[in-house]
């Protein structure tokens, strides 16, 4: 009886998953939580973003990342958004996961462990044999990810990062 629930859990969220490219709203409850299939707003990014002590980015710069997403998540307690995750990529051979976010307040109550699994099922039906799975994740949330499967890269194999700097009085 289990294995059918999870097969039509999963089936649910694989068709959630294609529906997400039409950018239809898909709403899923689990628990006291709504979860959201859907494009990310402006507005909600930025809400969520300032809570994690990250740098501010303007509205328009959000505007074009969060179009060009391959797959996006939020969780609500109601009307409130508490949490949120997006994939983004090429779609074929690299996957990044970016922005898992969750309201310090919701942290350690399942919600990040809900996006987190709904990014998976997403990553499990659009990744191709061999893709690559890449994230960034913030201090002392190692043990989150190995949860499920991730790892450091060894130290031969360093992953590197770079951030552009702009001074909007001088332009190279």
């Amino acid at each position: 009886m289990l294995l059918k629930i999870k097969k039509l859990f999963f089936e649910q969220i694989v068709f959630i998953c294609n529906i997400q490219k039409n950018h239809k709203l898909i709403e899923l409850k689990m628990n006291n939580y709504k979860l959201e299939i859907r494009k990310i707003k402006v507005e909600e990014y930025q809400e969520l973003r300032k809570t994690t002590g990250w740098n501010l980015i303007e509205d328009e710069i959000v505007k074009i990342a969060l179009e060009n997403n391959l797959f996006s998540v939020c969780v609500f307690d109601g009307d409130k958004l508490i949490g949120m995750g997006r994939v983004i990529g090429d779609g074929a051979i690299y996957f990044y996961i970016q922005d898992i976010i969750v309201l310090p307040e919701y942290q350690g109550k399942g919600v990040g462990k809900l996006i987190m699994n709904n990014i998976e099922l997403f990553l499990n039906k659009a990744a191709n044999n061999n893709s690559f799975i890449g994230l960034m994740a913030a201090k002392d949330v190692k043990e989150f990810y190995n949860k499920f499967g991730y790892n450091e890269r060894p130290e031969n194999r360093p992953g590197m990062y770079k951030t552009i700097v702009k001074n909007k009085n001088f332009l190279i």
